[in-house]
């Protein structure tokens, strides 16, 4: 079975003593440099219109450098982009043998060792880097390990050193003096993030918020010219028609001074004002429109502005639109589960394994969240109703640890001790009322008939194990908190059953009897 690289074209193994060199360097001389040009300087609509559609037919190096510079010019893209990219670091990573074989078992091993290893582990960051740019590379770095070859690292690679085809818009190739150059097998981590279907090159973020920083840059810019003429107070002064030449040069050059050091003096037959500026709200124009371009790139890149943007009701909308980051989350973090299955296990099978050796299966598996209220909850009834609960999950809830020996732990109250026992009194002689409420019944108090009927007669056993019986069998079989939530939540929006309506009869009929003096059954 021939060998396929990430864009499914045909490959040759390298041989062992090319990959222990690299490939993708900067020489001297060379196209690949490690100076870059600023095109986000001085931009404008025609030359940013001009930057995407070069970027599409083959030369992306300026969109490239572009998205460089938003980086580092954009505070707000900046963080949020940043945000987007480190949310892959709070999910565990997670490796599983491809197939039941010793090989399989083993390529696991060794796939799990090497990403777990920090010198792979802290280039996740890097390889993320794809989000904005729509593509990253990653160039691995071998070293020999008995008769295979181990990973010992990742290099990032400038982007803009690489160029994809200029006929079908997929293929990658590193740039060089002598024309471009096919990438060398199982030497590279190439990441493609499609934010969108479509070229790989334009599935870049930062091309969806180029326009957004462009007209932000404009407002930013009026919003400087305009604090600069009317943010600052107008020192006025005025001089009388006898005042000589000398005399304005000095009130003018005082004028100037106090702008300065906030110190002056003046002839005193000269008057000098200094006039508050006056906005009339015109700078909340300026700060509304740099606001809203924020936004606008919160929600391309977080998908809400929510947990980024201070907004009414912001808690609240803030818990809602955290689900919808984690949505993306999971779906960049499938993407690059696929990403480290094919270029890292893979190289590493190719390399180090017999051909048929299934890969193993690489992902990120997003936490499990539990409601504590729920659980403190289900904590209190659960073991009622004959539900058994791990205490390992507990702790795991609410990041409990197991005490240690001898540790000091919270404890129950001891509970009140019991009164005193008081010797009964003689009881007074009953009265004609309760002579006949003991003659109507003469089993005793009324509610202890209905609770011994109810009971002897088996009618409120049968109805809680028709009502309650689905429930509980329901809880015994849920394999986690989330199974447990969707089954109350279930059982919550139902319609009242039997047992209410058994209680809300024999309750009447007690306080009948009461009242009455006749029997429960009568």
């Amino acid at each position: 079975m021939a060998l396929l690289d990430q864009f499914g074209r045909p490959m040759q193994r390298a041989a062992t003593r090319d990959l222990l060199e690299r490939q993708a360097v900067a020489t001297v001389g060379s196209v690949r440099s490690i100076q870059a040009g600023h095109p986000a300087d001085g931009l404008t609509p025609p030359r940013l219109a001009r930057i995407l559609r070069t970027a599409e037919t083959g030369d992306a190096t300026e969109y490239l450098q572009f998205a460089e510079q938003m980086e580092e010019k954009d505070l707000h893209y900046a963080a949020v982009l940043g945000v987007r990219k480190r949310a892959i670091r709070s999910l565990e990573l997670q490796v599983d043998p491809g197939g039941k074989s010793g090989a399989a078992d083993e390529l696991a091993a060794m796939t799990r060792e090497t990403l777990e290893s920090a010198a792979v582990r802290t280039t996740l960051i890097d390889m993320m880097d794809a989000l904005g740019k729509s593509f990253s590379v990653c160039e691995i770095l071998w070293e020999r390990e008995g008769k295979g070859l181990r990973v010992a690292g990742l290099e990032w690679v400038d982007p803009s050193w690489f160029e994809f085809d200029g006929t079908n818009g997929n293929y990658l190739y590193l740039r060089d003096n002598a024309g471009p150059q096919p990438l060398r097998a199982d030497s590279f981590v190439i990441h493609l993030a499609k934010a969108k279907s479509g070229l790989p090159i334009r599935g870049g973020l930062a091309r969806l918020a180029g326009w957004a920083y462009l007209f932000k840059n404009y407002t930013l810019k009026d919003w400087a010219i305009f604090l600069e003429a009317y943010g600052h107070p107008l020192r006025l002064g005025k001089y009388g028609p006898s005042s000589s030449p000398e005399d304005r040069r000095t009130l003018l050059k005082a004028a100037r001074q106090i702008g300065v050091d906030m110190a002056a003096i003046i002839p005193k037959d000269m008057d000098l004002e200094v006039v508050p500026g006056a906005t009339n709200g015109a700078d909340k124009m300026y700060e509304g429109n740099a606001r809203y371009w924020d936004e606008q790139i919160s929600k391309g890149i977080l998908g809400q502005v929510a947990t980024t943007d201070a907004i009414a009701g912001g808690h609240a909308v803030g818990k809602i639109h955290e689900q919808v980051r984690d949505d993306i989350r999971d779906a960049d973090a499938e993407q690059l589960a696929a990403t480290l299955q094919r270029d890292i296990a893979g190289a590493l099978r190719r390399l180090n394994f017999p051909e048929g050796t299934p890969l193993p299966h690489i992902s990120f598996p997003p936490p499990e969240s539990v409601d504590p209220n729920l659980m403190l909850d289900l904590m209190e009834r659960g073991p009622k109703a004959g539900l058994k609960i791990a205490v390992s999950q507990i702790r795991e809830v609410f990041a409990l640890r197991e005490p240690e020996d001898g540790e000091e732990v919270l404890t129950p109250p001891a509970p009140p001790e019991p009164p005193p026992v008081v010797p009964p009194a003689e009881a007074p002689p009953p009265d004609a009322r309760q002579v006949a409420s003991r003659q109507a019944d003469p089993d005793g108090d009324s509610i202890d008939t209905l609770i011994d009927e109810l009971l002897r007669d088996g009618d409120m056993q049968r109805a809680m194990e028709a009502e309650f019986g689905e429930l509980l069998e329901s809880l015994a079989r849920a394999r986690d908190m989330n199974e447990v939530q969707d089954i109350l939540a279930v059982f919550r929006d139902a319609a009242p059953g039997p047992v209410l309506d058994l209680l809300a009869r024999s309750t009447f009929a007690a306080r009948l009897a009461g009242e009455t003096g006749a029997g429960i059954r009568d």
